[in-house]
């Protein structure tokens, strides 16, 4: 009998710690996250993005759920983002990942919204992941002008 309450408790107390760890992990990573472009293609538009880890903590495949609103806040459509694995290793530390709207939506976007995020394990397994694991990044790229060089 006290082998077996024993064996219990120790066996609550791994599963607990572990779980401890498993969790502390999971708020540990982060993704920054920008839109780095977009193109129309056939008759819709792609968006791409770019998403990093900053070198600290893996995910496993990724499904985002965006919507797309405009300047009063309105939804104008929704659509997913799904992103491979990435980050188990600084050269894999970052990805890049499109997904396609209506251009008509996309040209009267104000603001893309995630509004859910699941982690997808080999085994199959959905585990929703808070979307404040997400850090928006703006993102402005160069001017570039044609010219003599000086």
């Amino acid at each position: 009998m006290k082998s077996a309450i024993g064996g219990l408790l120790f066996m609550s107390i791994f599963f607990g710690v572990n779980h401890t760890a498993i969790s502390a992990e999971s708020e540990q990573r982060y993704i920054s996250i920008r839109n780095t472009d977009s193109a129309w293609i056939q008759g819709v538009c792609s968006l791409v993005f770019r998403l990093d880890n900053g070198g600290d903590g893996e995910f496993k495949a990724l499904a985002i759920s965006l919507q797309l609103t405009d300047k009063s806040g309105k939804a104008l459509e929704t659509g997913s983002l799904d992103v491979e694995p990435f980050g188990d290793s600084d050269a894999t530390r970052s990805i890049d990942a499109a997904t396609e709207f209506s251009c008509d939506a996309v040209e009267n976007t104000a603001n893309i919204v995630i509004t859910k995020v699941d982690e997808i394990y080999p085994d199959g397994s959905v585990h929703a992941l808070p979307t404040t694991v997400f850090d928006p990044q703006y993102y402005q790229p160069l001017k570039i002008s044609v010219g003599q060089s000086r």
